[in-house]
Formats: structure tokens, sequence, C-alpha cells
């Protein structure tokens, strides 16, 4: 096996993948199609544009924490070895730029020209900054969940991701004054879907999107592991992410 990678060195001891009819979600290769699809946007409009501020600033990798390391991903010289319990003060720094001084300049200059933007809210950034998410509601803007902690999910057993998905739902509900309606992770796991999903329907509360995806340039349909018995399946709709805008390509040797 040929692979750029440092992996184990003993591959044995790696335990092999094995589908999980409730966590997985089939891939699509297929979409659209030849002819993709006319979504009849309102007024004849031929694109839809949606701007999103992803908000996590004090919620990252940080021994402040209680994690055993910094953070090294998203910002201005990533990559390299995290800080093993000791602070990295000058990845805090950058962080908090965008919490003191960057969130409010795009809040002033989307408020000025009457642009609708997403706050992408971690639960943990906005607890540490009510602030954000206040005047976001204030000023008639959509606040979306962006999980409760700006860290990677993906070795995070099951039970404590759900519990990290119900702090976050209540979190927003208590600052914002209504539960997010959709949700983006970015550092997910391979369960994080199924366990969204879960969490909103024993809680009750609508899940009306998801955008952990970059499948597609149109919103699309999925069905949900957990309701393949279900007489009555209501799925999850899917509004794609992409990275053709995203803000760190132009800063750094990334893309």
């Amino acid at each position: 096996m040929s692979t750029p990678y440092d992996l184990p060195t003993d591959l044995s001891k790696v335990k092999k993948f094995e589908w999980d009819e409730k966590y997985d979600f089939p891939r699509d290769l297929v979409g659209y199609g030849e002819n993709s699809f006319n979504p009849q946007w309102p007024n004849g409009a031929k694109i839809a544009v949606s701007f999103v501020i992803n908000y996590e600033e004090g919620a990252e990798h940080t021994v402040l924490n209680g994690d055993m390391h910094s953070e090294t991903h998203l910002w201005e010289a990533p990559g390299g070895a995290p800080k093993i319990e000791e602070r990295a003060v000058n990845i805090e720094s950058e962080y908090d730029y965008g919490s003191r001084t960057g969130v409010w300049r795009l809040f002033r200059l989307f408020n000025k020209f009457n642009y609708k933007y997403t706050l992408y809210a971690v639960g943990k950034a906005i607890e540490d900054n009510p602030a954000v998410g206040i005047s976001s509601v204030k000023n008639g803007h959509d606040v979306a969940s962006h999980a409760y902690r700006w860290i990677d999910y993906a070795n995070m057993p099951p039970e404590k991701e759900k519990a990290y998905i119900k702090k976050e739902i209540e979190t927003i509900a208590k600052i914002c004054g209504e539960p997010p309606k959709g949700w983006y992770y970015g550092r997910l796991s391979s369960r994080s879907q199924a366990l969204v999903w879960e969490v909103y329907k024993e809680m009750g509360v609508p899940l009306l999107w998801d955008s952990d995806s970059y499948a597609d340039d149109l919103p699309y349909w999925v069905d949900v592991p957990a309701e393949k018995n279900e007489a009555d399946p209501k799925g999850m709709l899917m509004i794609p992410y992409s990275y053709g805008l995203y803000q760190s390509k132009y800063n750094l040797d990334i893309f």
C-alpha cells in the first residue's frame, strides 16, 4: 500500500471500518444529473447568495477550556505541533481579534447595506460574548448552530457528542431567544449528522437544514438512516457549504 500519510506502523491494531446502520448516510454520486435542477428562485433570480459568518472565538482548543493542547486550525500560520498543557498566546490573540474587532467590522458592513447573514455560532463562543448573538437577532439576521465547541469531533464518544449538541441548542435558545433551525459543524465526526437529527427529534425542536455537505451547487434532500422503517420519513434538507469564497484561501496556502 502506498500512501503519503504517516500511518501507524502496526495497522493490525487499527479497527476495520464497519458500516453503521444508525449513523452512516449513504453516498450519492448521481445528484440531479446531466440536466441539473431549476430551483425557481424568487423573482426569477438566477442565483441565491448565502452569507455566513463563522463565530468560533474562545471555543477553540486551549488549556483555558480544559483541553490538553492549543489550537492549530484556522489561524494565519496553521499546522505544526500544538503546545501541550501550555497556552499558545499568539493563537489565542488572533482568535481574540475576531471577537473584539473583526466580527463587529463585518456586522457594521452587513447592517449598513441591509444584507442578511446567517451567524454560524459556536455555543461556547457566544457564551463568552453574548452581544454577538444578541446583535444578530436584533438586526434581523439568522443564528444557526456551529456546534458547542470549535474542536474536532471525530473521536468523541457518541453520548458525549449528543450532550454537546443538546447544550449548543440550549445555549443559543437562551442567548438568542430561540433554538437554531440549522446546523453546520465543519469538524464533524462520521456520526454527527445522525446525532444532530436524533437530538433535535428528542428535544422536539425543528431542524430545517444541515450544511455539512459540499456535494452540490443546490440544496437537496437526503434520507435519514434512523427513519428507514418509519411510515412517514421526513428526511433532511442539505444546504451545501462552499469553500469557493472562503476567507482562508486569500491568506493561507491551503487551497
